[in-house]
């Protein structure tokens, strides 16, 4: 039995929009991150966290541009990319995305964050049901 959501519940469609602005967010972020913008020269970084950066980038886009127009599946993609393109690396991989010591600090905030607003999703994806 497939599992439906519906994003076109009022608050749901007005959160998906949110995650998508979000999302957005992020990939100028990671847009920075290569044009060197943020701080560390892209190239210095290690080769993980510029494929993270490309990968992210393209993530966050599809997943916006999806969530917008409240396309079901974008459901499935935004809790499963996030967690394997997020938690498992800023977790498991932790050492290859902090060069400096503040980073570890900037990681648990994007974890903190990233899980708060997953949580309230689920809760209200949940609570239509």
């Amino acid at each position: 039995m497939a599992i439906e959501f519906d994003l076109q519940a009022p608050w749901t469609a007005i959160y998906a929009k949110v995650m998508a602005g979000v999302l957005l967010y992020g990939a100028t972020v990671h847009i920075g991150n290569i044009a060197g913008l943020t701080g560390t020269p892209w190239l210095s970084t290690p080769l993980l966290w510029r494929l993270m950066d490309v990968m992210l980038l393209v993530f966050d886009l599809v997943v916006a541009i999806s969530l917008w127009q409240g396309l079901t599946w974008s459901v499935w993609l935004v809790f499963g990319g996030i967690s394997l393109l997020q938690f498992v690396p800023y977790t498991i991989f932790r050492s290859q995305f902090s060069l400096q010591p503040e980073d570890a600090q900037t990681l648990n905030g994007l974890l903190g964050t990233e899980a708060l607003l997953l949580g309230i999703f689920a809760l209200l994806l949940w609570l239509k049901k």
